[in-house]
């Protein structure tokens, strides 16, 4: 007596049809009657009594079914506690909004191709936030400035973005973007927001502006863009980001703020797990 026909047993005697046990399991359904005979020649009995009207347990059937009940069961309670799990592996990254906009997704997509086992998760917060949950290993690894220091962490890649001042496309000149609201997120320790704050202070000076500047806060890459779109304010972000919005204005800023500079790190206590280095290894080939 095998199991797989008691499990055929069991469905039929719960539809009572052969025809409906059938179509619940798929099967053909002259391969289910088959498997029904099959059993009652094993046992010397009918478990089922036919007529034109369609099938009827016997009290043999109604016995073996109690016995089916009790065996897939344990069966199925069995391959449930003793079947081998395959391990699962999680990369915890954290970034500020921008980065993770930005650079992260192409990575993450060449990442997946080579580890399919692994579960990506993203954080997003400031950066001595990213920083202290490195250092207290909550996060494998961070993206963060590269002005960021501190003796439990290592930078293990760097990166430099290209960043430009994006308005609305009717705003042109430096006067008119200083005239603005400055729409920022709301990490104050963001690079980003830090270099249009330093922007605006000084050409303020350079044109004897004395207001402070009129700063819109927002959680998202996308809620900034949206902003500048519909005129609300100017933003600053990497280059790559604003590139493909052919209503947004990109106006360059002088040399000492043109560029970013992210590195990634980790925590120095430990060796990088493999999973870890196999994410390493791809940031620093995506360089070459």
């Amino acid at each position: 007596m095998e199991s797989s026909d008691l499990r055929i047993f069991r469905i039929v005697a719960q539809e009572q049809s052969i025809s409906k046990a059938a179509l619940k399991m798929g099967y053909v359904q002259s391969n289910v009657t088959l498997r029904i005979q099959k059993l009652e020649k094993e046992l010397g009995q009918s478990l089922f009594d036919r007529s034109n009207k369609g099938i009827t347990i016997t009290e043999a059937g109604r016995q073996l079914w109690n016995y089916a009940d009790q065996i897939v069961d344990l069966l199925d309670e069995a391959t449930r506690i003793l079947k081998v799990k395959l391990p699962s592996y999680q990369l915890q990254l954290g970034a500020t909004p921008t980065v993770a906009a930005s650079r992260l997704p192409q990575w993450l997509l060449a990442y997946y191709d080579e580890n399919r086992d692994v579960d990506v998760s993203i954080q997003t917060h400031g950066q001595i936030e990213l920083m202290n949950q490195v250092v207290n290993q909550k996060l494998d690894g961070a993206f963060i400035s590269s002005q960021y220091h501190h003796q439990d962490i290592q930078s293990v890649f760097e990166y430099t973005e290209q960043l430009v001042i994006l308005s609305a496309d009717h705003i042109h000149t430096e006067s008119e973007l200083l005239q603005q609201r400055l729409i920022v997120n709301t990490f104050p320790d963001c690079p980003y927001r830090r270099y249009l704050e330093e922007w605006y202070h000084s050409k303020s000076k350079s044109h004897s502006l004395q207001q402070l500047p009129r700063v819109i806060e927002v959680d998202t890459v996308e809620a900034i863009i949206r902003g500048v779109t519909t005129g609300l304010g100017i933003s600053l972000l990497p280059e790559r980001i604003v590139r493909s919005y052919s209503q947004l204005h990109s106006h360059t800023l002088p040399i000492p703020l043109q560029q970013a500079r992210i590195q990634f790190v980790v925590a120095k206590q430990n060796p990088p797990s493999t999973i870890l280095s196999a994410f390493i290894n791809l940031l620093i080939n995506s360089e070459h």
